[in-house]
């Protein structure tokens, strides 16, 4: 678990990196004694954990793990302190732990233990790129779509963001030359029937909601490259090249807003 420690050369900290060299979990990627640099760090690599010095002079913990949410929504925290002290100001950012000083014997690996447990369940299964040309894959694999129209069909859901999208607008878009009647709209519920069962064969089942009349994604159920750029990750801000869904022409309008977002 990649994990930055953010202190101002504390004996806590100290006494933390001591007790916590055997915990095989851990991978200390950097100390910090300047906060800024912490979140610039967070901004463009992959950290997993932060553990912060609740002494230090003139920084506030609960600030400190505000802008690193900020910059990352899934970092784990863990609080360390040699004083007793109230932690009403924590309770939102639900750290893993706020851990005193002297450490218990054992006490520190139970927590790290606990916050890769926890990173392992924040990491989303699923992951859509749209950048380029669009793939799913599901643990590290791609699906292999037997059809390239309910392949298309999840491209589109997922560039509606989780909106709801009808009858009406999946034959606007997808069959724009088709007649809107009868057998256009059973073409639809075959379509949403296959990709049911494409996303099913490959265990993501939970991206696809149907209700009555309308189609969306659970976007709470995968990561998508698109999604985090909108959410102003630098990282996938520079893997961004201009190229948005190439293979559908209706994605169009949002390669415009993606492109502005670029330049800002």
């Amino acid at each position: 678990m990649k994990t930055i420690l953010i202190s101002r050369k504390s004996c806590v900290i100290e006494g933390f990196l001591h007790e916590a060299r055997y915990v095989e979990e851990l991978e200390i990627l950097r100390t910090f004694q300047d906060e800024q640099e912490a979140y610039d760090m967070v901004g463009r690599q992959e950290v997993d954990l932060a553990i912060i010095d609740l002494d230090m002079e003139k920084s506030d913990g609960a600030d400190i793990g505000w802008k690193l949410k900020k910059k990352n929504p899934d970092i784990l925290l863990i609080y360390l302190t040699k004083e007793q002290r109230s932690l009403m100001n924590l309770i939102r950012l639900h750290p893993v732990a706020v851990m005193e000083v002297p450490f218990r014997e054992g006490e520190i690996r139970y927590v790290v233990e606990s916050a890769y447990l926890l990173s392992k369940r924040k990491r989303k299964r699923i992951y859509a790129r749209t950048f380029g040309h669009f793939d799913v894959f599901v643990d590290g694999k791609p699906i292999m779509f037997k059809s390239a129209k309910a392949k298309e069909f999840l491209a589109f859901l997922i560039d509606r963001r989780g909106g709801t999208v009808t009858t009406d607008q999946m034959i606007n878009v997808l069959w724009e030359d088709r007649p809107n009647d009868e057998s256009t709209q059973n073409l639809c519920c075959k379509l949403v029937k296959t990709l049911q069962r494409e996303l099913r064969a490959a265990g993501a089942e939970e991206m696809l909601v149907v209700a009555r009349g309308s189609r969306s994604v659970n976007v709470e159920s995968f990561q998508c490259d698109m999604y985090e750029l909108l959410d102003g990750n630098q990282k996938i801000k520079a893997r961004y090249m201009g190229n948005y869904l190439l293979d559908y022409s209706w994605s169009e309008s949002q390669t415009a807003l993606l492109d502005h977002i670029l330049h800002e």
